[in-house]
């Protein structure tokens, strides 16, 4: 969720293809010692935590609404973004109900076009990075939820409708900013707005094209370096024929010390390694071999802690703006989130 705006779409178009070992490595080498060498894990999963969001409102044991006020890390004099995610105790106070409901075991995440443009605090983060000025009129209201507790390694899994809709961001994503001295991401998916390779809108790819992203402070930069700007690996699934708006899906990631594995209804269709060899070949607890040096990938998420997050953002500015009239109200659809604990291991 990390810098989507005009910048991250011409990268991402520089990437596209089908799905593979999109690796971002720079020319940084470790010498791997015995921290490195983690067991391998069995192929059997143990579940340890699900949702099923079948209680009247969503549970607030399990999760949160952690923001109001425009998307964070966009900047607002250049986006344009003017998002209002509904959370309550602050003024004005939209009820959570206007934009996140569970129904029949569905959980909706809505965003709508407000007739009237809501008046509140501008905020990027309101506790450590105050915003220059005090209030500004929000065009859209729609809901963002993060989990209470923290994840680690392991497989998580939801059953997801996204919306379709120009300018609509439905993401599913993790992660973990170690109270500010990092900032750790792994994007599960984001639909967005398609464009072809001359920056023009693409209708006809809206909602079919998945993307996935790790983002990670350098190895080789400070954290005072990297907080505004994460150092990212892309990678979309650019043969996808199917519009994901179209029904329910399951999206799923298994994270371990040695990679990342993005699935779609089961499908392999994204891998990244920690390591890979000087050849090119991706390195895991079956290959690595103690003392020898491999490319380590710096977007790596340096971190064994991830909290999950799920919302509903909308792109407007420049050639990104919605179709108020046909496009709203529009709801993201989540069926259930589980998380799966890895086996014992061998």
């Amino acid at each position: 969720m990390n810098k989507i705006g005009n910048a991250l779409i011409v990268v991402t178009g520089l990437l596209s293809s089908s799905f593979g070992f999109a690796q971002c490595f720079d020319d940084t080498y470790a010498k791997i010692s015995k921290k490195d060498l983690v067991r391998c894990n069995d192929t059997t999963w143990v579940l340890e935590f699900e949702d099923n969001f079948d209680a009247k409102e969503l549970g607030p044991k399990n999760w949160t609404y952690p923001y109001q006020g425009v998307l964070a890390g966009f900047n607002f004099e250049h986006d344009g973004s003017k998002t209002w995610y509904a959370n309550t105790g602050s003024t004005p106070a939209l009820p959570i109900s206007h934009n996140i409901t569970t129904e029949n075991g569905i959980l909706k995440l809505t965003a709508r076009k407000e007739n009237t443009p809501i008046v509140g605090k501008y905020v990027v983060n309101w506790s450590t990075n105050p915003p220059g000025k005090d209030s500004s009129s929000f065009l859209y209201s729609s809901a963002w939820i993060e989990s209470q507790r923290m994840f680690g390694y392991g497989k998580y899994e939801a059953r997801i409708k996204i919306p379709k809709g120009r300018g609509l961001w439905p993401a599913f994503w993790l992660f973990n900013g170690e109270n500010g001295k990092h900032n750790y991401e792994i994007d599960i998916f984001e639909f967005w707005n398609e464009y072809n390779c001359v920056g023009r809108y693409k209708k006809n790819r809206l909602s079919k094209n998945p993307h996935f992203a790790i983002h990670g402070d350098s190895i080789n930069r400070t954290s005072s370096q990297c907080s505004d700007d994460m150092h990212p690996c892309y990678g979309n699934w650019g043969n996808s024929k199917t519009d994901f708006s179209d029904d329910y899906h399951i999206y799923g990631l298994e994270w371990d010390y040695y990679k990342i594995i993005w699935t779609i209804d089961g499908e392999v269709v994204h891998s990244l390694y920690r390591f890979n060899s000087k050849n090119g070949k991706p390195t895991d607890c079956n290959t690595i071999v103690e003392g020898a040096e491999y490319k380590v990938n710096e977007s790596w998420p340096f971190t064994t802690q991830m909290q999950v997050r799920f919302n509903l953002g909308i792109q407007h500015g420049n050639d990104n703006d919605p179709n108020p009239k046909d496009d709203f109200p529009n709801s993201m659809e989540i069926d259930y989130f589980r998380f799966y604990k890895p086996g014992s291991g061998k």
